[in-house]
């Protein structure tokens, strides 16, 4: 399935505008373009996109998010199993940033 910049822009939660921006700088370029110019992005550009967005929501610059996800050699379930242990890491900080609020 193939998606137009709105369409993909709505499904992320992003703008159509960061999208060109991603391809602007070369972090997720579009599959293909329509005879009239228009961006598609497919399944595994919607694939990136959510990498992408998971590293943005972990506070990961956007020039080290293109080094991870470009590098020859990049290990999808690696990466999947690494955000799965940052996201333990952060909620169990919150747990106990929480904890220790609660006890004073």
């Amino acid at each position: 399935m193939e998606y137009g910049i709105h369409a993909l822009a709505g499904l992320a939660g992003v703008s159509a505008r960061t999208l060109r921006y991603y391809d602007q700088i070369g972090l997720l370029r579009p599959s293909g373009t329509t005879e009239a110019g228009y961006r598609l992005y497919g399944e595994r550009e919607v694939d990136l996109l959510q990498q992408i967005l998971f590293y943005r929501a972990l506070g990961v610059p956007l020039k080290e998010i293109a080094r991870i996800v470009q590098a020859d050699g990049f290990d999808r379930l690696r990466a999947l199993e690494s955000h799965l242990s940052a996201l333990y890491a952060r909620q169990t900080s919150f747990i106990l940033f929480d904890f220790s609020n609660t006890k004073k």
